[in-house]
């Protein structure tokens, strides 16, 4: 019984397979072919490319700055300032060596005092170093920071030194005349460069100085310091107007390329 029962079996099976349509493959035929993009793929389109190395070459370009500022207020009346012009090399579009040279004058009866003060035109200097943080970005409108060290040699004048005799009731004038000294200081500074029209720029600077140290005389001491301003005030400012000169050639920035982790 049990040997019938594996024959009807067996010949079940085989019935069923014969009954089977089997489809024969073609190994040269073409397949279509689904790609399936894994979750960690960033796009990156609206991203802009990290480069490495720097987007711009060592000699990138000269520029060339005026201080405006200083001109401005002495038609308003201001009776001390500077006139400067300032000179930048750009390497990398980052460091920017800075060398600014220019006449500090004054001619100033400060308020609440007691003379006039005369700074004959002298020259100073300040040089330094100015840094770009968006360095290897297309805009070249940017922000920056930068230090300077100034130094100057100068001579001055105080006039209609007024002294009051209390016994006599009667006022005096003295005058002290010739006097000549020296001052270096530092300054930290930041400020903001704007591209106006292809290679002209325009830009404000705001300063931090420190008065390093300075020649006092035996009857005086200088009230207005070439390139420094007032002695007493520490905080500046320039607005600028300026011209670059290119020297180097752009280099061209790399493919976004999507990570795959």
């Amino acid at each position: 019984m049990r040997s019938k029962i594996f024959i009807l079996f067996v010949l079940a099976v085989f019935s069923t397979v014969a009954q089977r349509r089997i489809t024969p493959v073609d190994p040269t035929a073409k397949r279509d072919t689904v790609t399936v993009q894994p979750d960690s793929l960033v796009d990156q389109s609206d991203e802009e490319p990290e480069i490495e190395g720097y987007l711009f070459p060592l000699l990138n370009g000269l520029m060339v700055n005026v201080n405006i500022l200083d001109g401005v207020t002495h038609l308003f009346g201001q009776s001390y300032g500077n006139y400067e012009i300032t000179a930048e090399l750009d390497l990398h579009n980052r460091f920017f060596p800075v060398w600014e040279v220019g006449i500090g004058y004054a001619d100033n009866t400060p308020d609440d005092l007691n003379f006039t003060y005369r700074n004959k035109p002298a020259l100073y200097n300040r040089v330094g170093m100015n840094y770009n943080f968006g360095y290897n970005k297309e805009e070249m409108s940017y922000f920056y920071i930068g230090l300077r060290y100034g130094f100057t040699f100068f001579s001055y004048d105080i006039d209609n030194i007024s002294i009051d005799n209390a016994y006599w009731e009667e006022s005096e004038s003295l005058r002290i005349a010739g006097q000549k000294s020296w001052a270096h200081w530092g300054e930290l500074l930041g400020g903001l460069r704007v591209q106006v029209y292809k290679n002209f720029y325009m830009g404000w600077t705001a300063r931090y100085r420190l008065m390093f140290g300075y020649k006092k005389n035996s009857y005086s001491e200088p009230w207005y310091i070439p390139g420094f301003g007032p002695k007493g005030s520490p905080f500046g400012f320039t607005y600028t107007v300026g011209y670059r000169f290119s020297l180097g050639k752009k280099e061209k920035a790399p493919d976004a390329q999507p990570v795959i982790e």
